[in-house]
């Protein structure tokens, strides 16, 4: 049995009211999807992406990356790749820009081998500082990307760095900080896909290709009245900045024609701030299970079957999709399930003299939103909405190749060599904390010895609210959670609380109110010297607003 933590005691009652307004939630999904949902093309567009009342329309093709232009497979090797930050003309607004062998690139996908040594010049064509952070990677501080060397505008900044990590789905996008939320809004991001054997060996084995039965799904709510602006009010730097409209591969209301077969999506969560509650629905309104084979940092031992997940900003999943048992004519959806996004439990706080968060019990009827910001938009987290439709349209082979039982080799955890560090997340003061302590450029509130594994706790204020938390530098392992609220049940899949994303290699974890998060980290390294790293949470708002510390290591 887990214990709870001292100072993180569910409150039932709170807990009950969540319970029933999933409860509640569900019912408006299920009303909303009747036995057979209607076909696209005779549903009326929707005004926001709430799908409750209106089914919605979607008519324009998802893009799909090719070999240039938006999005477009770019591979790196070991000449300089020269990208360039830029401001364009069209929503959103900003860019990652590059010309290789007379293509074209907006926002490449890279495309790197294993052991390659990469160099990158990136210059800033913007009027303001920006800097690439290389998300997901084991680099050193120098190349990191962490915000605090940036290239100011009209100069360029020098990369070189060999890629360390397996294969998997890795991105890059702004860091400077106190402006990262806005740039990355307005688009400023991409793509890292890193291959490897296993990689090619799984392709070849399912007989998938890039473009084809493998497309990446890059997931990014944008407010659809002015979608190349980013003026947050107090309640968004607060709650985080959130979207009135659902954009995929930076396409609205989108298709994808499909054969009856399987498919493989790599999907990033890139918003601002919002989670998504993932599954899929064919057209008969029955869930259609998928098979997950990959997080964060590459491929899982082996598959794990899920009927949905929840994916918050920053985190990858990858997935198989066997479209074959719909038939020519059918289609699917992919959407975002209803849930209690657990924003509603904010409340007015005060420091007490040992410095612990102390919850001031107030009037919900404002949805419970911290002293001094306003509640959550309607388009907050939580509500349902359809993301993607799938159109059957040709059929498949009669038999699909055989799924490998092991994807990738199993990798021996190191053992912890000393006691859990205790990280506490909450707020105070008008602002997000990380064990009383908000960014500071010249502290290094986190000191790790040289060669060290460390077994961390991360620990969330019940009164607080769900955040995604980021470190650089390093994959780590999920090793429990506890006290998770209640509502997530369904979601485990093991003994020790965790759910199915938690079971692959991960640089960002979800640490839901009131829930206690273990999570081991090898700190060992190749790198010459101290390196410095950050440690924060992934709602762009809350980082930018200080929710943020250095990690020193030796």
């Amino acid at each position: 049995m887990r214990a709870t933590a001292p100072g993180y005691t569910h409150d039932r009652d709170r807990l009950a009211r969540r319970r029933l307004l999933q409860i509640l939630a569900a019912s408006a999904i299920g009303s909303a999807l009747p036995v057979r949902l209607a076909a696209a093309d005779r549903a009326p567009a929707p005004g926001t992406m709430d799908y409750c009342t209106t089914p919605p329309r979607f008519d324009q093709p998802l893009h799909v990356p090719g070999r240039g232009g938006l999005q477009g497979h770019l591979r790196a090797g070991s000449d300089v790749l020269a990208l360039e930050a830029v401001t364009r003309a069209s929503a959103p607004g900003l860019a990652v820009a590059a010309r290789v062998a007379g293509r074209e690139y907006i926002d490449p996908t890279l495309v790197v081998t294993r052991g390659t040594a990469l160099k990158i010049a990136l210059r800033n064509a913007l009027s303001e500082p920006t800097i690439l952070h290389w998300h997901g990677l084991t680099i050193d501080t120098a190349n990191d990307g962490n915000g605090e060397a940036l290239a100011s505008p009209g100069s360029t900044f020098d990369y070189a760095f060999t890629m360390r990590n397996r294969a998997g789905l890795y991105w890059y996008h702004p860091h400077p900080h106190g402006a990262t939320a806005g740039q990355a809004y307005r688009g400023l991001f991409g793509l890292l896909v890193v291959e490897d054997d296993e990689e090619l060996a799984l392709r070849k084995a399912l007989e998938i290709a890039p473009g084809e039965t493998e497309i990446p799904l890059v997931l990014h709510d944008r407010r659809s009245g002015a979608p190349d602006r980013y003026t947050p009010s107090p309640g968004d730097l607060m709650h985080g900045w959130y979207g009135d409209e659902s954009l995929v591969n930076f396409t609205a209301r989108p298709y994808l024609d499909v054969a009856q077969t399987r498919y493989r999506f790599r999907v990033l969560n890139a918003s601002n701030a919002r989670i998504y509650r993932l599954g899929l629905r064919n057209d008969r309104g029955d869930a259609l299970p998928f098979l997950l084979i990959g997080t964060d940092g590459g491929l899982l031992e082996a598959p794990r079957t899920a009927s949905e997940l929840f994916i918050s900003p920053a985190e990858r999943v990858d997935l198989l999709v066997d479209f074959s048992p719909i038939a020519v004519g059918g289609f699917a959806l992919l959407e975002s399930r209803a849930f209690d996004p657990m924003h509603g439990e904010l409340a007015s706080t005060t420091r007490d003299p040992e410095g612990a968060a102390t919850r001031h019990e107030h009037d919900h009827s404002n949805h419970g939103a911290a002293e001094g910001t306003s509640a959550p938009t309607s388009a907050s987290d939580g509500a349902p909405f359809a993301l993607l439709q799938f159109n059957v349209r040709k059929r498949g082979s009669t038999a699909l190749p055989p799924l490998p039982t092991r994807l990738s080799a199993p990798t021996p955890l190191a053992s912890s060599t000393g006691d859990a560090r205790p990280l506490r997340l909450g707020f105070a003061k008008g602002r997000w904390w990380i064990n009383d302590h908000v960014y500071d450029v010249q502290a290094t509130p986190i000191v790790v010895a040289k060669d060290a594994v460390e077994t961390w706790l991360i620990r969330n204020y019940h009164t607080s609210m769900p955040h995604a938390m980021h470190l650089h530098g390093f994959q780590f392992r999920v090793l429990e959670r506890e006290t998770s609220p209640d509502p997530l049940a369904p979601l485990v899949v093991d003994a020790r609380g965790r759910f199915v994303t938690d079971l692959g290699w991960k640089d960002t974890v979800l640490v839901w109110p009131g829930e206690s998060v273990r999570i081991l980290i090898d700190f060992r390294h190749p790198f010459a010297g101290e390196q410095v790293y950050l440690f924060h949470c992934h709602n762009l708002e809350h980082e930018d607003g200080g929710m943020m510390l250095r990690v020193k290591v030796g």
